[in-house]
């Protein structure tokens, strides 16, 4: 792993995040696997969230994502649970 930097400090900050549907229902089956992937993957590209590592089994996901200390990790799973929900309401 590198360090970033900024002007005034370096930092490596890795976030995990795991969240799972209702009473982890298996809902992530192969169709919908592959879309949601490239949903997050772009909404990491155009936010500029660096997302590491992505995996979707069927009753969860795991993202792991590079961030700056500026940007809360809430912030960053608000951005990606919203617009990758707007996402799938407008499919």
């Amino acid at each position: 792993m590198e360090l970033q930097r900024n002007t005034h400090h370096v930092f490596r900050l890795m976030y995990h995040f795991v969240w799972i549907p209702k009473y982890r229902h298996k809902v992530f089956s192969e169709p919908y696997r592959a879309t949601l992937k490239a949903i997050i993957e772009k909404i990491g590209y155009d936010y500029g969230i660096e997302v590491v590592e992505l995996e979707i089994p069927e009753d969860h996901i795991h993202m792991v994502v590079r961030g700056e200390p500026k940007t809360a990790p809430s912030k960053v799973m608000q951005i990606v649970k919203l617009h990758s929900n707007l996402t799938q309401d407008l499919q």
